[in-house]
């Protein structure tokens, strides 16, 4: 308890900078649940009119608890999150973010993550952007690339099954998809891939080390109706779809 003359040091603090909402966290915290919760209730208190960017600085936080982790992915209190941290340490701290329900992205400069949260919008507040991913048949292979660093959300998931019916009306193709370097991945696109794709199988290739976890949790937690494969090249994920579309698999 502190003494009379002593003040105590708050958790957090949050600051309304107009176009976006800042969340300090203070150095040597144990992030709690129960810090989650209230960090939630004061980012949707300070943005009445509608959800907002929110940039939260981790600095030097000790530790995240799996709770408190878990209360994170599914926190949809804010039109994006940029997390910004001093180094790579920070990055590991917040891997989780991938899964997040919101558009989440980690930074080690606060400018970068700034341009990220603001960038240009369109009616609604939806980023107005082309469909980072291109698409197109090679052979009897429905090939879909993501362009580097993607942030994949419920729209562009959506835009990925509406080009994949465009390019494949009639025939049930197996699919490869190249994550390059891919961002963050939300629940909700998940949820959307599982059930919209019309595909034979699925081969997502990617190199970085939280690309098989990305798919293994996919396969787990979405339970796609066709068989899903993690690969590092594209030559290996291409001949195990080839043999999914002959039926030898």
């Amino acid at each position: 308890m502190a003494g009379p003359d002593e003040v105590s040091i708050p958790r957090y603090t949050l600051s309304d900078d107009g176009d976006l909402l800042c969340l300090r966290w203070a150095p040597g915290v144990t992030m709690q649940a129960e810090d989650v919760r209230s960090t939630i209730a004061a980012v949707t208190a300070a943005s009445p009119g509608g959800k907002r960017p929110l940039l939260v600085h981790i600095g030097l936080v000790e530790r995240i608890t799996a709770e408190a982790k878990q209360l994170l992915m599914d926190d949809t209190c804010s039109a994006r999150t940029a997390v910004v941290g001093v180094d790579e340490v920070g990055r590991v701290l917040t891997a989780f973010n991938y899964r997040s329900a919101t558009p989440s992205r980690y930074f080690t400069d606060e400018s970068d993550a700034i341009a990220w949260l603001t960038g240009d919008t369109g009616v609604g507040g939806v980023a107005a952007r082309p469909e980072p991913f291109t698409a197109e048949m090679r052979g009897e292979v429905l090939w879909l690339e993501c362009e580097a660093d993607t942030d994949v959300d419920d729209t562009v998931a959506s835009a990925v099954v509406s080009r994949v019916t465009q390019l494949s009306p009639s025939v049930c193709p197996p699919m490869l998809i190249h994550l390059n370097h891919l961002i963050s991945l939300t629940e909700d696109a998940l949820r959307i891939l599982a059930s919209g794709l019309d595909i034979a199988a699925l081969a997502v290739v990617g190199t970085e080390a939280g690309d098989p976890i990305i798919t293994a949790y996919y396969k787990q937690q979405h339970d796609p109706p066709y068989p899903t494969r993690h690969f590092t090249t594209t030559g290996d994920a291409e001949t195990w779809l080839k043999d999914c579309f002959r039926g030898t698999e």
